[in-house]
């Protein structure tokens, strides 16, 4: 435009950088899926679970059954940091994570090859590092909705009605416990799910390769352990997470084979899902 015609102004720098493309990514997909009531509804019935913990230590502290919350056992109860790994592994827990998995992240890799929106991406400033960043980011907020969220309510609520007993347990061991192994875990698992996300098109297929590997694995570790097989636990997959993660919590192994092969195997899944996904998604060049 000439700049003497009418409306030309010049450009006046607002001082404000730009945001990272990763973050605009994540930001968008975070969003996005709270705008949707049923989503919503989802995310309060995730909850459920924390507050049924959380009345429950109340009624034993007011009750004066402290040692039952303090117990060595790490029972679903308990306030020590084990209690909150079985809190996190606990069937009804580990389905809210596997639907809201499910729900956000099969189709985020799938719907941009589908709809060729790799072509639009990688047309602006935007590298593989930066575009699978925020992609991850988004399945992991969820994961940490329903996992490390409810565990940081349930520690501040237990030192709150608690302080003088149980005060460097709910706010330094057991947060710092579930913290890195939410972090390790829902990274882990979020590139697995991404890597199967980037190998179709269609989202109906993603899920059912999801479903067999998050809850097919895990009836066949079931079967395994009650059958004393214990060289076939290492099929479940999500059990070797939990396995892993009781060297953290100070927990007892939660399989039959050593905690190390279950972090190695964590390890094997998350390289593997990454050299997947620097190979499947590709920097298309637009040609004008």
């Amino acid at each position: 435009m000439p700049v003497y015609e009418r409306g030309y102004a010049h450009w006046d720098h607002s001082g404000l950088r730009a945001s990272p493309p990763w973050w605009v990514i994540a930001r968008r997909g975070i969003t996005a899926p709270l705008r949707k009531r049923g989503v919503l509804l989802l995310l309060i019935l995730a909850w459920v679970p924390a507050v049924v913990k959380g009345t429950m230590i109340f009624i034993k502290m007011q009750t004066g059954n402290l040692l039952d919350l303090l117990g060595g056992g790490g029972g679903y109860f308990s306030i020590e940091p084990a209690g909150f790994l079985t809190f996190i592994e606990h069937p009804v827990q580990r389905f809210f994570v596997f639907l809201f998995m499910t729900i956000v992240g099969a189709r985020l890799i799938a719907t941009d090859r589908r709809d060729n929106g790799l072509s639009l991406y990688f047309s602006r400033p935007l590298g593989k590092t930066d575009y699978l960043l925020g992609k991850v980011l988004i399945v992991l907020f969820y994961y940490l909705a329903v996992t490390l969220f409810p565990v940081y309510a349930l520690c501040l609520f237990s030192y709150l009605i608690s302080p003088g007993t149980t005060g460097m347990t709910m706010l330094v061991n057991a947060p710092a416990a579930a913290t890195l192994y939410c972090l390790a875990s829902g990274v882990s698992m979020s590139l697995v799910l991404l890597a199967f996300s980037s190998l179709g098109k269609r989202t109906i297929f993603i899920i059912v390769w999801w479903t067999i590997l998050f809850l097919g694995t895990e009836t066949v570790g079931v079967i395994a352990q009650a059958t004393n097989k214990d060289w076939l636990q290492v099929i479940g997959f999500v059990a070797q997470y939990h396995n892993a993660g009781s060297m953290l919590f100070g927990a007892d192994p939660r399989l039959d084979i050593s905690p190390w092969l279950s972090l190695g195997l964590v390890l094997a899944y998350s390289a593997l899902a990454w050299a997947l996904l620097r190979d499947r998604i590709r920097p298309v060049e637009v040609v004008s």
